[in-house]
């Protein structure tokens, strides 16, 4: 079953008072095309990946696209249609359009897609139907500013940072180089046991696909030694396996590649 506040607070699902309303039979029909959409969105996303790195005709872009968009709007997703559809549309109106401009909007679209996808899995998945909701989840925050204005007021927080790639982790910081957390990055898992091991860590940002070890297995022998704090993933891939893995071994939320600022500033709102 669908834990109806975690949903109710995803960005971009505005479905509040609307599944309360609904039958079993019409909640069920919604989960089913919830779950329809999780497993068919890596594949249709990168069809219109590479539809569009191909250059192909708009009417092709356009066919791949439009079940994207109806789906998003039955699941109650549609003002990320409102915000995205039009600026493709736009672009594909032209008889020579822009493919450079095209791939930024459709990059955003698919990435933001992507994030919808992984929280509705997390709201679905068996093992988080118990997870309590933050108190910053439980209602809509009033507007970014004040989010803003609640993080930074808070005393600075240490963030443990573990990817093997650098550009990665030089992203991070940069990021996060005005706020009041105190970031640890390391590309070696083994350093970032030993260090959880003797300093106080608030969040651990995890990548998933590392050499020396996964993120799965970093983040279930950090849980042996002790470690207690919020466990977030981060990853370029929405599939279901990949975030069935992820809450199997404790994390508390997931983000997707590349990240940002908005989306990251919202987890660690949310976690500590």
């Amino acid at each position: 079953m669908i834990n109806r506040e975690r949903l109710y607070s995803i960005p971009g699902i505005t479905a509040a008072g609307t599944l309360d309303r609904m039958s079993d039979k019409q909640l069920e029909l919604y989960l089913n095309s919830m779950n329809s959409f999780i497993d068919r969105f890596p594949v249709q996303s990168h069809k219109l990946q590479e539809a569009v790195d191909g250059e192909a005709p708009a009417t092709v872009i356009t066919g791949i696209i439009t079940p994207i968009c109806d789906t998003l709007t039955r699941l109650h997703a549609g003002d990320i249609v409102k915000e995205y559809r039009p600026k493709i549309d736009k672009i594909l109106a032209v008889a020579e359009p822009d493919y450079d401009a095209l791939e930024a909007v459709v990059e955003n679209f698919i990435l933001t897609v992507s994030s919808l996808s992984i929280e509705l899995q997390m709201a679905t998945h068996k093992g988080a139907q118990n997870a309590p909701v933050s108190a910053s989840r439980q209602q809509p925050q009033p507007s970014q500013p004040a989010q803003a204005k609640q993080i930074y007021s808070r005393d600075t927080r240490k963030i443990l940072a573990v990817d093997n790639a650098v550009m990665y982790l030089n992203t991070l910081k940069k990021l996060l180089e005005n706020s009041p957390y105190e970031l640890y990055c390391t590309t070696s898992c083994a350093e970032a046991i030993q260090y959880a091991a003797s300093n106080r860590i608030d969040l651990a940002l995890l990548d998933i696909e590392m050499p020396e070890m996964d993120g799965y297995e970093l983040a279930r022998r950090l849980k042996q030694n002790g470690f207690r704090a919020p466990i977030v993933f981060v990853t370029a891939n929405s599939a279901r396996e990949y975030i069935d893995k992820a809450i199997e071994v404790g994390a508390e939320g997931l983000l997707m590649k590349p990240l940002r600022i908005n989306q990251l500033q919202a987890k660690l709102q949310e976690f500590i």
